[in-house]
């Protein structure tokens, strides 16, 4: 395992490192907030990489938590997967969470993130002390899965489930528009945004932030996010009601991406699910509702 260690301010360190997994694939990954606090594991979105934070530490720090964000598979630094699943991630986390020494610990994810935590939580049972799903898509093989999703992202999750090889030319063009010009890649963004999503954006530091994590994510090219699309797209293949810890589930009204009834999808068949559900924010609510979020994860780890 590789590690190295940068000051972030007022005490905070950032660390970054790299293991070796069983078959070889390099997984990387990023330590914020307190190294020596309590592990919780995030799980970033889509396109998304290990630099996916809230860009104040001190936020993350002052609760205690040491903040764990490995970057997916063909995302950041992490070796592309062939064929990877949903299913398969739980496995890569498991050895992450080894080699580091850490024994029981809480996990959170955003957006496309939100699966691999319902996978992790029934494959790795007592292993999880407590999860959470922020803005986290539900299966969309369902009746009503677009229901209040935007226009936009109707056709991203339609386009989905194409064929990867149909899929990889068009991603490939997106984004190197996005690179060429990540200004005009957020102000599509925001164009499509809540106004409280406006609002989070509007903070230069939380814009830069979006902009280098999106950025990081296709260091490589776009294998990874393709493969991710095939896998939101398909079955998920996890039986939802065996999931035994607790996992919060935090949606907001004004969210057209993934919209609250995905949520309330996933509330009515996990079993110990602890609904937030909000008016007004957006899909970006996780930025001001950053320690809402961590407070319960640490909580249930002391």
């Amino acid at each position: 395992m590789s590690t190295d260690a940068e000051t972030a301010g007022a005490g905070v360190q950032v660390r970054e490192g790299a293991i070796r997994l069983r078959d070889g694939r390099r997984l990387a990954f990023v330590e914020s907030g307190d190294l020596n606090g309590l592990p919780v594991f995030f799980i970033h979105g889509n396109p998304g990489s290990r630099y996916m934070r809230h860009p104040d530490d001190r936020l993350t720090h002052g609760l205690g938590v040491r903040l764990i964000t490995p970057d997916r598979p063909g995302y950041g630094l992490s070796d592309y997967q062939p064929g990877r699943t949903l299913l398969d991630f739980p496995d890569d986390l498991e050895q992450l969470a080894n080699a580091l020494k850490v024994g029981r610990f809480a996990l959170f994810g955003v957006s496309a993130g939100g699966p691999y935590v319902a996978a992790s939580a029934w494959k790795l049972g007592s292993r999880l002390t407590r999860a959470a799903i922020v803005c986290g898509a539900s299966p969309l093989k369902r009746p009503g899965a677009m229901e209040g999703v935007n226009r936009d992202y109707r056709n991203a999750y339609s386009l989905a489930a194409w064929p990867e090889w149909l899929l990889h030319p068009l991603m490939a063009m997106h984004d190197r528009q996005v690179r060429a010009n990540p200004d005009k890649a957020l102000a599509g963004v925001l164009a499509h945004a809540s106004p409280d999503d406006r609002a989070v954006l509007a903070d230069p530091l939380i814009a830069a932030q979006v902009q280098g994590w999106r950025r990081e994510a296709t260091r490589h090219g776009v294998a990874g996010m393709r493969r991710e699309a095939h896998i939101l797209a398909s079955p998920w293949n996890v039986p939802l009601e065996e999931i035994r810890c607790e996992v919060d589930l935090w949606y907001w009204e004004g969210d057209s991406i993934v919209p609250p009834q995905m949520g309330r999808y996933l509330a009515s068949r996990i079993p110990r699910a602890v609904p937030h559900f909000f008016p007004g924010g957006g899909h970006f609510s996780v930025y001001s509702h950053w320690r809402d979020i961590l407070a319960p994860l640490v909580h249930e780890g002391v």
